[in-house]
């Protein structure tokens, strides 16, 4: 019987050992995709930013623009 034992510790061990293998694998497989979506994340958040500014860009300019048809004196 405590041959069997043994046999059944080692069965159990090495299944444990292959799991712990997969588990890594797959939290290296994720820390891939967390990164890639990092990544994404800083270059969609410069966009935002870039679209911010230009906004406000085109945002003075038409107000400039607004400032010199207020200034014309169009009554016929």
């Amino acid at each position: 019987m405590p041959f069997h034992n043994i046999e059944q510790l080692e069965v159990t061990i090495n299944s444990l050992l292959e799991k712990h293998e997969q588990i890594k694998k797959e939290k290296e497989v994720m820390e891939k995709k967390l990164q890639q979506k990092e990544s994404e994340w800083h270059h969609l958040k410069g966009q935002i930013r870039q679209y911010e500014r230009e906004r406000v860009e085109l945002r003075e300019k038409l107000d400039k623009i607004m400032v010199h048809f207020a200034s014309l004196d169009l009554a016929d």
